[in-house]
């Protein structure tokens, strides 16, 4: 199991690894201009965005699909929250994250693992052809790592055929209580609410202190 997971691993990281390429590739060739226009961007992107819950939330859903980072959303989202409220801000992002782990769910359980396994058919690694028993600790074990990426576990988790119930049962807790760490953290900075910002930090830091918990306990059942 976890050979397969460093496969997958592998594979994300080294996508992540082409677009960073290419954003270090077009500010070699066209210098300043290319890094300020990519600033100006993003500040337009952002104004539309915090401007239109609408679209700030359809974004959430859909963007980080495409291998885009979430963190600058949830950012947004905790600033639209300081002017429209944290919490209300929060609910959207729990129903954002909901449409983002079931459209990326189901396009990693049909046709990626599917054009996935003529893929590796051609090479020397390969994917199981069952579900692994302990897909659900694996599952949670990567929900609650920091820094692995969630849309990598929402592929992984897909690709290995992990029944949707108890993919979203695991997910979506863990995904939901994270997300509202970071925007009641924004919302308190960006709207001055001291007590979003302290409870905010405070889920933030039980967050990776349960999966420092998880990754140890996972290490030494495995000694």
């Amino acid at each position: 199991m976890a050979k397969k997971l460093l496969v997958l691993v592998g594979g994300v990281f080294f996508i992540f690894g082409l677009l960073y390429l290419a954003y270090l590739t077009s500010i070699q060739i066209w210098g300043q201009s290319a890094h300020e226009w990519l600033t100006k961007m993003w500040g337009l992107i952002r104004a539309e965005l915090v401007s239109n819950g609408l679209l700030l939330f359809l974004a959430i859903a859909i963007l980080p699909g495409l291998i885009l980072p979430v963190a600058p959303l949830l950012g947004l989202a905790g600033l639209w929250g300081g002017e429209n409220g944290p919490w209300l801000s929060c609910f959207y992002c729990v129903l954002a994250l909901f449409g983002n782990l079931s459209w990326t769910y189901w396009l990693a359980r049909g046709p990626a693992r599917n054009l996935l396994f003529k893929i590796l058919s051609r090479t020397r690694f390969s994917m199981p052809e069952s579900t692994p028993k302990n897909i659900t600790e694996w599952a949670l074990i990567l929900r609650l790592t920091p820094g692995v990426p969630f849309i990598f576990t929402n592929y992984a988790l897909g690709l290995l055929g992990m029944a949707f119930v108890p993919y979203l049962s695991v997910s979506l807790p863990v995904l939901a209580f994270t997300a509202c760490g970071y925007v009641l953290a924004f919302a308190g900075i960006f709207g001055g609410g001291w007590k979003y910002l302290w409870t905010g930090s405070c889920i933030i830091i039980v967050s990776i202190l349960l999966g420092r918990f998880f990754l140890n306990r996972k290490g030494k059942n495995a000694d």
